[in-house]
């Protein structure tokens, strides 16, 4: 009888032992949930600051926070539990062994009970998040879409504003040639350039054109630029976004072509408006 009170005893100390290396590993687990919630609450900021709505995250984090109290308090219990070490000495010796497995089987429950509601509380959350981002995929794409739509149109009024001044770059072209042609000097290479120039700034007005009727057709957007079918917003943000790009390029060639054009005929005719107070002949 002796021998088995022995072997008894040493089994509920071994498990005693466990059972408080048990709780400090799920004390540390306790504390790794703050870094879960701060992670749930940026990802809620972040999604507010793109307008999605984030009362299921909230919902969900709120959940997780009362699931996660739950096994704190069941955390503490078996703490509690286990430092009042009954049926045990200070030294985790048994003094008595019917208390010390009532203590080593409540502490056990508890941290069991525990367990269980934080592995179903990060299963929840993390569940929560998956059906919310999917839920909300659409919602942030058509954002997107939005948003892009939008700064093809603004970048739409700036090119029409750039194409306008082209007229201004013609009519000094025009009146430079009047002026070198009342000086005798031959202008055909600047007539050419500026023939040329008009011809690139009639393309870039094609496509700036096609980019405008694109925006204006809106297919895929509604009348007020909200997305009712992504696929064909998506195509009419690329289309437009490809035709306003190929003007813009032709009208920055143009612009640089007429510049080089007109500094070369410049350099060669030793031409100034203003012309230097020195002798000409020669």
């Amino acid at each position: 009888g002796t021998a088995q009170t022995g072997v008894t005893g040493n089994n509920l100390s071994q498990a005693y032992q466990h059972e408080q290396q048990a709780l400090a590993q799920q004390q540390d687990h306790l504390k790794r949930t703050a870094d879960v919630v701060a992670h749930v609450q940026d990802l809620i900021t972040r999604a507010q600051s793109k307008g999605l709505n984030t009362s299921a995250l909230e919902s969900a984090l709120a959940t997780f926070q009362a699931q996660v109290a739950t096994a704190t308090a069941a955390n503490t219990t078996a703490a509690n539990i286990l430092a009042a070490h009954n049926g045990f000495d200070a030294s985790g010796n048994v003094t008595d062994p019917a208390a010390a497995r009532q203590t080593v089987e409540n502490a056990h429950q508890s941290l069991a009970d525990a367990r269980t509601a934080l592995v179903q509380a990060v299963s929840d959350l993390h569940a929560a998040i998956q059906t919310w981002k999917e839920a909300n995929k659409d919602e942030y794409q058509n954002q997107q879409l939005q948003k892009a739509y939008q700064a093809e149109q603004k970048a739409l009024n700036i090119q029409q504003t750039n194409l306008g001044r082209t007229d201004n770059a013609v009519t000094l072209v025009q009146n430079l040639i009047a002026m070198a042609q009342a000086k005798g000097l031959d202008t055909s290479a600047l007539s050419s350039a500026l023939t040329t120039f008009q011809a690139q700034v009639a393309t870039a007005r094609t496509s700036h054109t096609t980019a405008a009727n694109i925006l204006a057709a809106h297919n895929g957007f509604d009348a007020s630029g909200n997305v009712t079918d992504q696929a064909t917003a998506r195509q009419t943000v690329q289309n437009a976004h490809q035709s306003l790009s190929d003007a813009r390029a032709v009208l920055v060639q143009a612009a640089s072509d007429l510049h080089e054009a007109v500094r070369a005929w410049r350099d060669a005719n030793h031409f100034t408006i203003t012309p230097a107070p020195t002798s000409t002949n020669g």
